[in-house]
């Protein structure tokens, strides 16, 4: 084994910028470009059947999705595209799931994993000051939806709520999204249908 003094050079040499530096960067780009494209798929795949308002707030997600991919922001738009997938499963979800008896521990495994996804959702969203307002309606309604159906013990469409906040919670503020977010049927979308 090398002395300290030599394993710490050679681990800082190996940790120097790569050559492939801009590989790595083109690889998460696309990554995100294929996480976009897959969440899209499902959402598409679940529109046609979505009831009024969450229609609406899923086909506005995924126009602002679009713009964030002509404008270079492949992360953002496919969080914006993985809160539109969980809006439309919770839109979806049934309430039958009050009438299941949960076996222990499944209760407290889904009161952990909300209690966390709603830990993360406040945590990203605290942490930049301004979004669009659609944005913020759409989180907002997001996460009472989340509450509300929790409380109604409808854990699964509680889940996906979360989810949906959580994602939407990590979509940075950019000029393309404030440009399309501006729409009046923006602001009464998802409102209407928590």
């Amino acid at each position: 084994m090398p002395p300290p003094k030599k394993a710490a050079k050679k681990a800082a040499k190996k940790s120097a910028k790569h050559p492939d530096q801009k590989h790595h960067a083109g690889h998460h780009e696309a990554n995100d470009l294929r996480r976009a494209y897959e969440h899209l798929g499902r959402v598409e795949s679940l529109e046609r059947t979505l009831p009024g308002g969450f229609g609406e707030a899923v086909s506005l997600l995924k126009g602002m999705a679009q713009a964030e991919i002509n404008a270079g922001h492949a992360k953002d738009a496919a969080d914006l595209l993985r809160g539109a997938e969980h809006l439309s499963f919770a839109a979806l979800a049934g309430e039958s799931a009050k009438d299941h008896k949960l076996a222990s521990p499944l209760p407290e495994a889904i009161a952990e994993k909300f209690d966390e996804l709603n830990r993360r959702a406040d945590e990203h969203w605290n942490y930049q000051e301004e979004r669009p307002e659609v944005l913020t309606v759409l989180y907002q309604s997001a996460r009472k939806g989340a509450v509300k159906a929790y409380k109604a013990s409808h854990f699964f469409k509680a889940l996906e709520f979360a989810r949906a906040a959580e994602a939407l919670a990590h979509v940075k503020s950019h000029a393309s999204l404030k440009l399309t977010s501006g729409s009046e049927s923006g602001k009464r979308l998802l409102e209407l249908a928590v």
